[in-house]
């Protein structure tokens, strides 16, 4: 690894309007760091650790916390039992210094929505001399911003340009749907072991159609009466506690969406598709809309699927594989 303590940063600003935020595509790399394929990075977050995994999976030195079964499945063995590293991923939880000084880090990275931790995880890392690159962004756009950087600082451009590429077709493919509807469905994502947490995820809006609860912060309760009163035409479920709380409740079944079966049961498999901003969101978008609009989708989603997983996963999904997740409550009960 090369880098120097003269300072280089390089801020670009694109503002979007989030339910509840607003955030920006940011990128610091205040030391200049300088990478490749063969250098050994960490993500300060589980989020930052997955999008470095997706781009390149030889880079990272270990794992934020040990792979969940779920997680495994669509992730090679080869990559099972990479070191843990620990993080910042909630409950005051933070990276081993012991276990990172072992490991000869060229870099840290926190890649995330916006930049709240960066001081505490630049102060920290600078005790044990591990450089940290911050990068941050929201929507499907930053993504393709972040992706770009990525290219840059590891000198591969072409991988980059792969997975953009992918994300582009994901972007138009769901507008190919969305631009024909011309009544949104209303929509409550239902999250929490009865169902009555929700919050308001980009996915559903770029998929056509409108939160009903509208967010003031990232994760919110509501009560049974508030839903009766949206009365939302689609209720999307992201949690199997949910999912049985729904729909073996008596008082559930006076909604409109469940009188007229509009459920759907997304998956909660390699991460969930719903609940919060993942690598699977460029599939998700176009899965959403998809199952929304039926009339106006001509899209296969079994090998978008499989595409998705070998570009992001480094795995090869089978046909049998796509189809329990894309069909999840037929198979996930």
């Amino acid at each position: 690894m090369k880098y120097t303590k003269k300072i280089s940063t390089l801020i670009i600003l694109f503002y979007l309007f989030m339910p509840y935020s607003l955030y920006a595509f940011s990128y610091n790399n205040t030391y200049n760091i300088k990478l490749d394929n063969s250098s050994k990075v960490m993500g300060a977050t589980v989020p930052a650790t997955f999008l470095l995994y997706s781009f390149n999976a030889d880079l990272i030195a270990g794992w934020n916390t040990p792979l969940y079964s779920h997680e495994k499945k669509y992730i090679p063995k080869k990559y099972h039992n990479l070191d843990v590293l620990g993080g910042w991923y909630g409950n005051g939880n933070y990276a081993n210094k012991e276990m990172l000084l072992t490991k000869n880090i060229d870099a840290a990275f926190y890649i995330g929505t916006e930049n709240v931790m960066i001081g505490e995880i630049e102060e920290y890392m600078k005790s044990i001399k591990i450089p940290v690159i911050s990068i941050t962004g929201s929507s499907i756009e930053d993504d393709i911003e972040i992706y770009n950087t990525l290219g840059r600082i590891f000198n591969n451009k072409k991988r980059s340009d792969e997975i953009i590429a992918y994300i582009n077709k994901s972007i138009t493919n769901t507008k190919n749907i969305t631009k024909q509807v011309s009544k949104k469905k209303r929509v409550y994502l239902a999250l929490g072991e009865n169902g009555l947490k929700t919050r308001c995820v980009n996915s559903i809006t770029l998929a056509g159609a409108e939160n009903v609860h509208k967010c003031s912060n990232y994760e919110e309760s509501i009560s049974f009466e508030q839903l009766l009163v949206y009365n939302p035409d689609v209720i999307i479920i992201g949690k199997k506690n949910a999912y049985k709380h729904i729909m073996g409740n008596k008082k559930w079944a006076n909604l409109k969406a469940i009188k007229n079966k509009q459920i759907l049961f997304v998956s909660e498999e390699p991460f969930s598709w719903v609940e919060k901003k993942t690598v699977m969101e460029y599939f998700v978008v176009q899965y959403l809309a998809s199952k929304l609009y039926p009339q106006y989708s001509t899209l296969d989603l079994h090998n978008l699927l499989i595409e998705h997983l070998k570009i992001f996963f480094h795995f090869d999904m089978d046909y049998n594989m796509a189809e329990k997740l894309i069909n999840y409550e037929k198979y996930c009960k």
